[in-house]
């Protein structure tokens, strides 16, 4: 099967998204499969120049709205088909009124994929997680893009997603036909530079950020023989609720072992205690300071910690000039890249900052400005 990045898999979304035809991507647990889906989503929403609405988490009162005026949205609806029944997917007879034929009565998100102005993305996750008589519920879906007696709309795009054997997920298999009907691509785990580019968006916790570029291997690090808790890029979004504005104590620690592999979270803490050896506000006054850090840790902490400051506006653009010279003097290139591959992340101006730059600072701005290019 082919193996695709998460750039790679949303490019797809959306030329299957044309064609309307459908998808189903695999891939280990925790990478991200629902992530890509909810963004493509979104990006899709915007080309649409319709309102983005996920189904799942707007009230009664809401998907009301959305189904009398179809037209105003792009909609995802997220199917966790491992814990439906059939007859959430194909719905209940109706025996009113003594007809001699029976008609179905769909549920309510079924019924607004067949509204004639509709438009968006119906995602069956983990549907090999599901049992076999609800995996044959959805294959008039995917297969005829029918509900019951029902046309879908056209403007839809059907995905699937699931896990793989390997992933010792207590899956079934999917019939032939099915897999047939469908797209088929296996989702990569990110590696630790595109996940720092989600993760910056996504407000996840500097320390972490740092953490995972100074550790790459610790992104997603799962072991079925180890009695240890599995560390994956969801666990890590995990921590970073957790520990968001908390300070090194021993909940800290308690948290940290909980969310993840109890050895990669050790490591972990021992990297935020770096923000008790140095000070972090003195080095930013006076970068020249940064000359005299020989540990390689801290300066991952050091540019994670200036390049989200930069974006909450507590530091300017010289600042990031100048602790970037300093870094290039003492050949530290690798972390002036990754600062301003981090400040670009935080905050859109940087780029205008960069091309308005003039004077003295030109030649390094050329430098290194293929990084943010």
């Amino acid at each position: 099967m082919l193996k695709v990045s998460h750039k790679n898999l949303s490019g797809l979304m959306k030329e299957y998204y044309k064609k309307k035809l459908s998808l189903m991507v695999f891939g280990g647990f925790g990478i991200g499969k629902s992530f890509v889906v909810r963004d493509t989503a979104e990006e899709l929403s915007g080309e649409r120049a319709r309102e983005f609405i996920e189904w799942n988490k707007i009230s009664k009162v809401k998907k009301q709205e959305v189904f009398e005026y179809p037209e105003k949205y792009f909609v995802l609806i997220d199917i966790r088909l491992s814990e439906y029944d059939s007859s959430d997917i194909k719905g209940l007879p109706d025996f009113r009124d003594n007809k001699e034929t029976i008609e179905w009565k769909i549920p309510f998100w079924a019924k607004f994929l067949t509204l004639e102005n509709s438009d968006g993305v119906l995602f069956f996750d983990e549907i090999n997680l599901a049992t076999p008589i609800v995996i044959s519920s959805v294959y008039k879906i995917i297969y005829d893009r029918v509900v019951n007696e029902s046309k879908i709309n056209d403007n839809w795009l059907i995905m699937g997603a699931g896990n793989r054997e390997e992933d010792k997920a207590f899956i079934h298999t999917l019939p032939s036909p099915i897999k047939d009907r469908c797209g088929e691509v296996e989702l990569t785990s990110p590696t630790t530079e595109d996940w720092s580019d989600w993760a910056i968006k996504q407000k996840i916790d500097n320390r972490i950020i740092g953490f995972l570029n100074f550790k790459p291997n610790s992104l997603n690090n799962i072991d079925f023989n180890s009695n240890q808790k599995y560390t994956t890029p969801r666990g890590w979004e995990r921590v970073s609720e957790l520990v968001n504005g908390l300070k090194i104590n021993e909940n800290f620690e308690l948290i940290c072992c909980s969310a993840i592999g109890e050895g990669i979270a050790r490591e972990f803490i021992a990297f935020c205690k770096i923000q008790e050896k140095i000070n972090l506000s003195e080095l930013i006054k006076n970068p020249k300071k940064i000359e005299q850090i020989e540990d390689i840790s801290v300066k991952y902490f050091l540019v994670s910690a200036v390049a989200e400051q930069y974006g909450e506006k507590k530091v300017d653009f010289s600042k990031i000039i100048e602790v970037s010279k300093v870094l290039d003097k003492i050949g530290n290139a690798e972390f002036v890249s990754l600062l301003w591959k981090m400040s670009s992340g935080y905050s859109g101006k940087f780029k205008e900052d960069f091309l308005k730059t003039t004077g003295t600072d030109e030649k390094f701005i050329e430098k290194y400005g293929k990084y943010i290019l």
